[in-house]
């Protein structure tokens, strides 16, 4: 039967797209980590196997295309429920942590809607069967048709749904479509429409499209790119920048300087080498120390993988940027480029960790190559110092200690929850200069910086892995971090996270 199959297909793009626009919907709660990616796979596979069996269950006993059809209605009032309840679950679900919270977020948001989409394919099959002797094949078609729905649906929802539209407006019309089908379908089946349950769904889309619209008075932007959601919000004297809901750049509005210590501690790599004149940033954020240094009166290029995060940099934080803005990924831009620089800054994250394939050994041989003699590289890392918690910076010294052979590391800030900045520097020459050479905004936190310095004893030196492009665990290492991290944004921004 064409509506059968026409469903499926549907029905199987549908349940990707909620697979996929999921991890949006919580990862500016919950971050992009691990952790959400595992909560919404494990979600979709638990109610699609539930949906199975029960669906199963339901055609045996109720062999009927109205079952089909009031299934498809209750499937798309489901979705249409999702930006109405989700702060509401985001909020209730944040006292179970990072991972439990993830997970239950994702279970009750999605959850249901992938069950109901997962009985539609047995009751499918038991329809389309005449009889034992066509059963396999009616089977292999249903789930055929159900999977290039699926590939659809995963195609358009991360080529071209999310990159186009917000989220919510992604659910309502996947809610639509399942909406009509369900019409279509009662009406095949008893030449009448379901006006109780059409009526409900009505109600629950508008109140959907108003819960979408109601505007929060300190989200100054907020856009879908194809990297993340990306948000610029005030709270207090404070401008953030958001990426999956982890703060990328802090800046004082009053002054337009950035908050963080860190950002001008690591300007000391000016008292390093006085002479550099050249600079590249990999990863831009707000682009707040590039300008700080071009103030400085050095020439500094940037590679940002996200060209939405360029637009935010100009519009909201005053980046006016007078060298080159590359838009790739900087392990890629390396690859290819055949200019020197005097001074390099990693400062690239992909919400609570950096990308791993710009921290190991081979990525730091191309950033030296990259670099004049003597040139100075300084990377930031967001992490706990202490334990198994620091195994981060230390397999990150060591790495970087295979490709230079001069390395130092600081902790630039006072630690918050057991999270601090920690800055390396690394050059193929040596690495020591007072504070006071420094910038003189920068003087007093270069100094604090450098009265925390971080050692490691030959026994760490020992245990500490050595990251390659064949194995990278830094994310594994953070972990810890991401969890903590996530944990003090929620404390500190958790009204703004949740619209």
């Amino acid at each position: 039967m064409p509506f059968l199959l026409t469903s499926l297909f549907l029905c199987g793009a549908s349940s990707l797209v909620l697979e996929i626009a999921g991890t949006r919907l919580i990862s500016p709660f919950y971050g992009s980590s691990i952790y959400t990616w595992s909560a919404l796979i494990t979600t979709t596979m638990v109610a699609l196997a539930c949906g199975y069996a029960w669906g199963g269950r339901l055609a045996d006993r109720y062999p009927h295309l109205t079952l089909f059809a009031r299934l498809l209605l209750a499937a798309g009032l489901t979705v249409a429920a999702v930006p109405i309840l989700r702060e509401a679950v985001l909020r209730a679900s944040a006292p179970l942590g990072v991972k439990l919270g993830a997970l239950a977020a994702a279970a009750v948001l999605v959850g249901p809607s992938l069950l109901l989409l997962g009985a539609l394919l047995p009751i499918a099959t038991r329809l389309t069967a005449t009889g034992a002797s066509d059963a396999g094949r009616r089977c292999g078609d249903a789930w055929a048709v159900s999977t290039a729905g699926s590939v659809l649906g995963a195609v358009l929802a991360g080529f071209v749904l999310i990159p186009l539209w917000p989220c919510s407006r992604i659910l309502l019309a996947t809610a639509a479509v399942l909406v009509a089908l369900g019409a279509w379908g009662s009406w095949l089946a008893a030449r009448r429409l379901p006006l109780g349950q059409m009526a409900a769904c009505a109600a629950c889309l508008t109140l959907a499209v108003r819960a979408a619209q109601i505007p929060h008075e300190t989200v100054r932007r907020r856009v879908e790119s194809l990297y993340g959601r990306i948000e610029v919000l005030d709270a207090g004297s404070k401008r953030y920048l958001l990426v999956n809901g982890t703060a990328q750049s802090v800046m004082e509005t009053a002054t337009g300087l950035s908050a963080a210590e860190y950002d001008r501690a690591i300007e000391w790599t000016l008292a390093l080498r006085p002479g550099a004149k050249r600079v590249l940033a990999l990863g831009l954020g707000a682009g707040l120390l590039p300008t700080a240094l071009e103030r400085e009166g050095l020439s500094v290029d940037a590679v940002e993988i996200d060209p939405e995060i360029v637009n935010v940099a100009r519009d909201f934080f005053g980046y006016a940027p007078k060298g080159r803005v590359q838009i790739a990924d900087a392990r890629a831009a390396l690859e290819t480029s055949v200019q020197r620089w005097d001074l390099m800054v990693l400062d690239a994250f992909s919400s609570e960790s950096p990308p791993s394939h710009l921290f190991t050994v081979e990525a730091f041989a191309r950033m030296r190559e990259s670099m004049s003699p003597d040139g100075v590289l300084a990377v930031n890392l967001v992490t706990t110092l202490e334990g198994s918690a620091g195994d981060a910076w230390r397999a990150t010294y060591q790495t970087l200690a295979q490709a230079f052979p001069h390395v130092r590391a600081f902790v630039a800030n006072v630690p918050t929850a057991g999270l601090a900045n920690v800055l390396f520097f690394a050059s193929t020459g040596p690495l020591d200069a007072p504070a006071s050479a420094s910038p003189a905004g920068a003087r007093a936190d270069a100094s604090a910086m450098l009265s925390r310095e971080l050692i490691l004893t030959q026994d760490e030196q020992d245990s500490a892995p050595v990251m390659t492009d064949d194995h990278a665990p830094l994310e594994s290492l953070l972990a810890g971090t991401a969890v903590r991290w996530r944990t003090l944004l929620q404390r500190d921004l958790s009204e703004a996270l949740l619209h």
